[in-house]
């Protein structure tokens, strides 16, 4: 019988706050700020906290989404050209 893992919220909110604050955001589409975010959709605990404290990362509640990236600076949503989803994900 496997060992059962113990669920660590801390531990999973910190490794995956790690990777979106090591990822690569593309400039904005209208005022050209490095100041993007990747959007996701759903709300549940853990992505609240992300949104409230990640800056790469920008939660709606609901999709469709209105682009993959968001400017924390123009405060709009973007989509890249012929970009491919190489992003990251909770």
């Amino acid at each position: 019988m496997a060992e059962f893992e113990t669920y660590d919220r801390e531990q999973a909110y910190q490794e995956i706050y790690s990777r979106f604050m090591q990822m690569e955001v593309p400039p904005c589409t209208q005022c050209g700020s490095l100041n993007t975010a990747s959007v996701q959709v759903g709300v549940i605990g853990l992505t609240i906290r992300l949104a409230a404290t990640c800056r790469k990362f920008k939660l709606i509640p609901n999709g469709p989404k209105t682009g993959n990236w968001f400017c924390n600076s123009c405060q709009k949503f973007f989509n890249i050209p012929d970009e491919t989803d190489k992003r990251a994900a909770p």
